[in-house]
């Protein structure tokens, strides 16, 4: 029994608390200290949801913002990853993207929402665009300093031993890297859902981010939580499958070494 709690320790309490949320949310609108117009309640979010899965509403909203979300983060993933190893491994390459980088990362992505609008227009490529930018400072950022951070002996030790820039690279840089670059990517996914979801709030017409905004502008408090609850469990399922591969990239590098 401890066992298995060590092995699922995190899911486990997440999902603890999550229980916990819930019944003290429910509990508090049951004893008047909330009122259940602005939040509604548990009890009628999951009536809702039920209803909402079963007209397939439900579903389609986050099919749309899923689709959405892969198509932001893959692109963040392979851009943020592709600049981070090339500015890890050739300075010059650094120097020139870090205005670009640091200037996006300082900058409130949503402030440029019209430009995107009105080069292209309300729908999917305006979403994954914004998706995707919230996503890429993570991603390049932890790849360039896993890059850099590359254990200097190990690389000292390869070159030693007769091995050329790309072997190093390959061998040792790559490797050595891998726990920062999934760090990276797991904030990238939250990122990205955020994206996705703020993009929809205002230029979308689809998805849970279109869903809160039309429920909202009625006054529909439950159909409105159960989007957001939605997007609540996405985000915990994602970064929850996204630390159990970090911990397991990260014991790999240990055995490696």
């Amino acid at each position: 029994m401890i066992a298995f709690y060590r092995r699922f320790e995190a899911v486990l309490v997440g999902t603890a608390s999550l229980i916990a949320i819930a019944v003290a949310w429910q509990l508090a609108v049951d004893n008047g200290f909330i009122d259940p117009f602005f939040i509604s309640t548990p009890l009628a979010v999951a009536r809702e949801a039920m209803t909402q899965a079963a007209d397939g509403t439900l579903f389609v909203n986050i099919s749309a913002t899923l689709h959405a979300f892969s198509l932001a983060l893959a692109l963040a993933a392979a851009v943020g990853i592709g600049l981070g190893v090339l500015a890890g491994w050739f300075r010059d390459v650094e120097a020139a993207l870090d205005p670009f980088i640091w200037f996006k990362y300082s900058a409130p992505t949503i402030a440029f929402y019209p430009i995107f609008i009105a080069y292209l227009g309300y729908g999917l490529p305006t979403v994954v665009t914004v998706g995707f930018l919230f996503a890429l400072t993570p991603i390049y950022a932890n790849t360039l300093a896993g890059i850099r951070n590359v254990d200097r002996d190990l690389a000292r030790t390869a070159r030693a031993f007769g091995a050329r820039p790309l072997d190093v690279f390959v061998r040792v840089a790559l490797p050595g890297s891998v726990p920062l670059l999934v760090a990276g990517f797991r904030l990238g996914v939250g990122r990205a859902l955020t994206g996705v979801v703020v993009a929809e709030l205002f230029g979308s017409t689809a998805g849970l981010g279109y869903s809160i905004t039309q429920h909202a502008q009625l006054m529909q408090t439950a159909p409105m939580m159960v989007s957001i609850v939605a997007i609540v469990l996405i985000g915990v399922a994602l970064t929850q499958a996204l630390g159990f591969v970090e911990r397991k990239t990260d014991a790999w590098r240990v055995d490696a070494e």
